[in-house]
């Protein structure tokens, strides 16, 4: 449950083998790298003038960033594109990587698969289409099967054009009240309901003509075979022959495409974890410094996998290679360690909600088991129910392990557990207290003292506040927020005796002392003059950030905010108290609605649907609520956020299984078998 520690490793190898080593170190998942110049450029690179180092160290004056990013455009197409045609699955497995190769050969052979199979797949879809069009073909010429004339001879007339067309039985009949206008033989062939097929013959010298009038009547020409001497049974026996030749070419074509799939794929799918890796190696070539003929190369790496990686390293490159290895500590300008939180499995969750106001810095404690304990107590608290609270947690561990969202999954079976201990404190079941006893205490009949319990557990998470931030600051040696700022121990002290004070005044114990008064002043002014007192302490001397005009008039303010936020961000939790009383009296509100209801089942089903209000409209409600508290309140006392979050460059493992063969053919369109 803390920040896990780094090391700065350094890499130097030759540029003729750069594509395998990044291979290596992807392989790897550890190193978060960053930008080689900036660390070399540094005045803490330090590289042993010694024999090993002798060649690395004449490269330094010649280093310049990598700019000759390659395009991968040509290669993603062909992959992508075989993909498709076999429709395959893409997987990326480790075993794809294991074999020394270079990629550009081993693409040779991918291509000459992508030609040959890309011929045979263009092939197929020129077949399809011809077998589309002779059943366009025969769908028109059944309209024509019961007459006896050519086919052949009606389309090659020389002085007569003759069409088969579909309209509109509207526009049919505007056609027929008009025939003596029309320059046409026009003859009814086919009556479909809302459409009608009509045959028609027109001398061509008035073609335009009737071209126009048909036109203007949104009509549908109906192409008929053109080289084909017969009757329409004829030439429909004929097409359906000719469609069956072209299934039979398919099938042929299909199966070399099989055959293709059966040999290649596996290679296929290699290409495409090549491919991937071979992405992912030009994006983190843009982070290296490149010499004449090396290359330098930092990242950071856990110390947990450091031996592992360099040992990984050591044994496939030998001597190749230099490994430099550095304390995260050692700090360098420009350089940010990154932060890598290790957190056991119940709170790992809750890691992406602190994410979400910011990522701890490298040196910063870790707020991750604080947050979540403390988010759950405030939720808890305020939505304490046993039944709602299991729906809840039963809902969350369904998310968690029958989908990918594991951290909403988990976050919502914490909060889950957290209501339903809570609703035993409260004896509350569905928001029925006739169930089960209050193991605590009752809300609604304890209004008083919900309301000043969630105010003294808003003080305890506040004074908890305070003194991680005291933590934080003494891990950074920061002298001056640890101790004299409003969030540090002068600003702790101060909130414990306003509190005090301010408890004494309100229960009317007696007179103050007048040192509390006087105190409070003195701490007010500790934190107004909190930079000059860190500077004499320090040995440094007052030297302000900005003009001391400027520095007191701001500090000034900062005193008054200070006053009236310590209240205001205490009074601010009575919303746990609020909500909980809110909790049973929404449910009271439902139940008495359910007494008023007229029939059993009515009543039932209202219950019902209260419960579903509750768990969905106010459980995000105080799921909302809880998240504000712990960020105005909790947050903003000791929580920075400016960190760097670990990304080592990686590339995603797939154990994903091939799909079947049939599924080729619907790639293609087809549902012939082979």
């Amino acid at each position: 449950m803390a920040i896990e520690k780094m090391k700065l490793i350094g890499i130097i190898g030759k540029i003729t083998q750069v594509n395998k080593i990044l291979r290596l170190i992807i392989l790897s998942g550890s190193m978060h790298v960053i930008n080689s110049l900036t660390k070399v450029s540094s005045n803490d690179f330090v590289l042993p003038p010694n024999e090993e180092n002798i060649k690395a160290l004449e490269e330094v004056p010649f280093l310049k960033p990598y700019t000759s990013r390659r395009d991968f455009s040509r290669e993603e197409e062909v992959v992508r594109s075989l993909l498709d045609i076999f429709d395959l699955n893409p997987a990326i497995k480790p075993e794809y990587f294991d074999q020394d190769y270079e990629f550009d050969d081993f693409m040779k052979q991918i291509f000459e698969i992508h030609s040959a199979v890309h011929s045979i797949a263009e092939s197929i879809e020129a077949k399809k289409r011809t077998i589309e069009q002779k059943r366009v073909y025969i769908n028109n010429l059944r309209y024509l099967e019961n007459y006896k004339f050519n086919i052949g001879k009606l389309s090659k007339m020389h002085f007569l054009s003759f069409k088969l067309i579909k309209l509109s039985k509207e526009n049919y009949m505007k056609l027929k009240k008009n025939y003596e206008n029309i320059p046409a033989v026009v003859l009814k062939i086919a009556d479909e309901g809302k459409n009608v097929v009509v045959a028609s013959i027109t001398p061509k010298s008035l073609d335009e003509t009737v071209e126009r009038i048909f036109s203007s009547l949104n009509f549908t020409e109906l192409p008929l075979p053109e080289d084909f001497d017969g009757t329409s049974k004829a030439a429909i026996k004929h097409l359906e022959a000719s469609i069956n030749e072209d299934n039979s070419a398919i099938d042929s074509m299909l199966k070399s495409i099989e055959d293709f799939r059966t040999k290649y794929s596996h290679e296929i799918e290699k290409a495409y974890a090549r491919l991937e890796m071979e992405k992912k190696v030009e994006e983190v070539k843009t982070n290296l410094a490149i010499g004449k003929n090396l290359f330098f190369m930092f990242g950071f790496v856990p110390a947990s996998y450091v031996d592992k990686l360099k040992s990984s390293l050591k044994g496939t490159f030998g001597e190749d290679i230099i490994i430099i290895i550095e304390d995260a500590e050692k700090k360098t300008p420009g350089i940010t360690p990154p932060t890598k939180l290790n957190n056991i499995a119940l709170i790992r969750p809750f890691e992406e909600m602190v994410k979400m106001y910011g990522v701890p810095s490298y040196n910063e404690k870790d707020p991750t088991l604080f947050f979540a304990l403390s988010y759950l107590l405030l939720f808890g608290a305020m939505f304490g129910d046993v039944g709602q609270g299991l729906v809840l947690f039963l809902s969350g561990l369904l998310i968690k392990y029958l989908t990918s969202k594991t951290v909403f999954g988990g976050v919502l079976a914490s909060i889950g557990l957290s209501s339903t201990i809570f609703g035993f404190l409260y004896g509350s079941v569905f928001g029925s207290e006739e169930v089960i006893p209050a193991l605590l205490v009752r809300p609604m009949a304890n209004i008083n003292f919900m309301l000043a319990g969630a105010v003294a557990l808003g003080i305890v998470l506040t004074i908890f506040g305070f003194i991680y931030n005291i933590i934080n600051s003494y891990i950074d040696r920061n002298l001056e927020d640890g101790i004299f700022s409003r969030n540090g121990v002068t600003g702790l002290v101060f909130y414990i005796l306003l509190i005090y004070a301010v408890y004494s005044y309100a229960v009317g114990t007696g007179v103050l002392s007048p040192a509390i008064p006087i105190s409070l002043v003195v701490l007010i002014l500790l934190m107004v003059f909190k930079q000059p007192l860190a500077g004499r302490l320090m040995g440094t001397g007052i030297h302000f950030k900005e003009s001391p005009v400027d520095y007191y008039v701001e500090e000034g303010f900062g005193a008054l905010e200070t006053v009236l936020s310590a209240m205001s961000n205490t009074i601010s939790f009575i919303r746990v108290g609020a909500f909980a009383l809110n909790h049973v009296g929404l449910y009271i509100a439902f139940d008495t609605m359910a007494e008023m209801a007229s029939s059993g089942i009515a009543s039932y089903l209202l219950l019902v649907l209260g419960n579903v209000v509750i768990i969905c409209l106010e459980g995000l409600i105080v799921f909302i609520q809880a998240l504000r508290l712990e960020y105005y309140e909790l947050f903003s006392k000791y929580f920075r956020g400016d960190g760097v979050e670990y990304e080592p460059v990686k590339i995603r493992l797939t154990h994903k299984p091939l799909r079947g063969k049939n599924l080729i053919k619907r790639f293609i369109g087809l549902d012939y078998a082979i």
